[in-house]
């Protein structure tokens, strides 16, 4: 049984740029102090594909989600740099945040180091941005489009409204 969508992982050039951008950005704060770490262990080589990596990470939680970030020392990477990827290549092209003011939301996290790929735009009542972050990777900033889109409306999440365990 499918229990959720755990989280997405983004592999930056530097992990504490990346993370302080995400924290000042959208409001995520690292689980714990520690870094996630490892290198010379064969077993997660075994699960990722990989040989020899060696790697420092931290988990960032959000508002509903997590978002997992690593900067990895070895194997060097071989791929092209996200900043040289556009929105149309395959392959997972964005993360998306649903804000409540894209014009405003957009000058401040232009403010804090992402770039402009576009402007904000409004076509049939939704407004829409696309933009980078420090490292490269293509962000949206989305007016929530419809009520069938509230993330509350979520199953899981909406049986948490009220629940101040959380986040």
């Amino acid at each position: 049984m499918i229990l959720g969508f755990a989280h997405p992982a983004i592999v930056v050039q530097n992990l504490d740029r990346a993370t302080d951008f995400y924290c000042n950005a959208f409001g995520f704060r690292p689980l714990s102090e520690a870094f996630e770490s490892w290198s010379n262990a064969p077993h997660i080589d075994a699960a990722t594909g990989l040989q020899g990596s060696s790697v420092r990470g931290r988990m960032l939680a959000g508002h509903n989600c997590f978002l997992e970030l690593f900067q990895f020392d070895s194997p060097s990477a071989t791929g092209p740099e996200p900043a040289q990827l556009k929105a149309h290549e395959p392959g997972i092209r964005h993360i998306s945040f649903f804000v409540d003011d894209v014009e405003a939301e957009f000058n401040r996290v232009l403010s804090l180091g992402a770039t402009a790929l576009g402007t904000p735009q409004k076509h049939q009542g939704v407004t829409a941005v696309y933009l980078r972050d420090p490292e490269g990777n293509i962000v949206e900033l989305a007016e929530v489009p419809q009520p069938e889109e509230d993330l509350r409306q979520l199953p899981g999440v909406d049986r948490l409204q009220g629940d101040t365990r959380g986040i």
